[in-house]
């Protein structure tokens, strides 16, 4: 955000810059008038406010590029946080899941006779080091 300040005011500034030096030299033609010995100071002039003009219009066109990439960015980051928020609720909601899971297999497990667990091979549902589930066998 800062960085898109910045930018806009030095585009800015050199935009002003440009405008008063044309100005000024608007002013000097007007003020000197057209002498007849003088054609060459006044094709000087000319040229440089057709070159001040070009220079306007490219900063112009280099500000409006700016302006579009800043929304185009803008933009993106919205979109970034929108779906982070979204990933976040959803792993909040899973591991929710998981809990409720894991407080049912316990409730079974201890409803079952303690004898019927050590006739019957129970299998555990273990979490590994990258965090997915895998099934090891229990055997008496």
């Amino acid at each position: 955000m800062f960085d898109h300040q910045v930018m806009e005011m030095d585009i800015s500034k050199q935009l002003h810059a440009y405008e008063v030096e044309y100005h000024v030299l608007q002013d000097e033609m007007l003020d000197a008038g057209p002498p007849p010995d003088d054609s060459e100071r006044l094709d000087k002039l000319e040229k440089t406010n057709v070159q001040l003009k070009k220079q306007n219009m490219d900063l112009l066109e280099k500000l409006q590029a700016a302006r579009q990439k800043i929304q185009t960015l803008e933009t993106s980051v919205e979109n970034f946080l929108s779906r982070e928020s979204k990933m976040k609720h959803m792993i909040r909601s899973l591991e929710q899941e998981r809990g409720a899971y894991q407080r049912t297999i316990e409730r079974m497990r201890s409803s079952l006779p303690p004898d019927t667990l050590t006739d019957v091979e129970m299998t555990q549902i273990k979490t590994g080091p990258n965090g997915k589930a895998k099934t090891a066998a229990k055997k008496p």
